[in-house]
């Protein structure tokens, strides 16, 4: 019996070793990483039933809305852009879609903030990749409060304007994929989501001051 034993902790031991020299001196650990993330990524930003675009005015457990939402509202809708490290969606959302839209780049480990005029009127642009951030921090906790899937998938755009619900009030769309099948059919979209966000903003602000 103590011979079994001993011959099977040997063989354990050969096992663990075999592996950890495979992790460490191969690409297998990084390989599968990436996969599992990449699979993960995926799923955030897949179509599903429930993320059609629509205006909402009841954020995920009916958080408030963020202290910066309110502020730069002030200002014209507002787009909030989500991503993390690595997201492969999120790179081809900013390099075949928003840096083609707006006309200007940052990196995607930026938080990067902009105000100009766009379209129909004005707006205010947040890119924010929740990766570079500590956990109490305001941007990151918006991701929560407008992931309306809820499981934390990641909220690529959020767009906020004003619109009427029993009384005027900010209302948001959270887009967790632009549906359409090329590039300048997705750009065409997100301008047409733009345009609505400040024609609602144009119709209902100066009523709600």
């Amino acid at each position: 019996m103590k011979k079994l034993f001993s011959l099977q902790i040997t063989m354990l031991l050969v096992f663990s070793g075999s592996l950890g020299a495979l992790f460490l001196y191969t690409n297998v650990y990084d390989e599968v990483q990436r996969k599992i993330v990449e699979e993960l990524c995926l799923s955030c930003v897949k179509l599903k039933v429930d993320t059609d675009f629509e205006w909402r005015f009841e954020t995920a457990n009916n958080a408030d809305i963020p202290d910066f939402v309110i502020e730069n509202l002030s200002y014209g809708p507002v787009i909030l852009v989500y991503r993390i490290d690595f997201c492969p969606g999120c790179d081809k959302l900013e390099e075949n879609v928003l840096f083609q839209v707006f006309n200007f780049t940052f990196e995607k480990d930026d938080v990067f903030h902009k105000r100009f005029e766009f379209g129909l009127g004005n707006i205010t642009f947040v890119h924010i990749n929740t990766d570079e951030l500590d956990y109490e921090s305001p941007l990151y906790k918006s991701r929560k409060i407008y992931d309306i899937v809820g499981d934390e998938g990641n909220p690529m755009i959020t767009l906020i304007t004003y619109s009427y619900h029993s009384f005027i009030q900010p209302a948001f769309a959270t887009i967790y994929d632009l549906n359409a099948e090329t590039y300048e059919e997705q750009q065409e979209q997100l301008i047409g989501f733009i345009n609505e966000a400040t024609s609602l903003y144009n119709r209902h602000k100066k009523a709600a001051d």
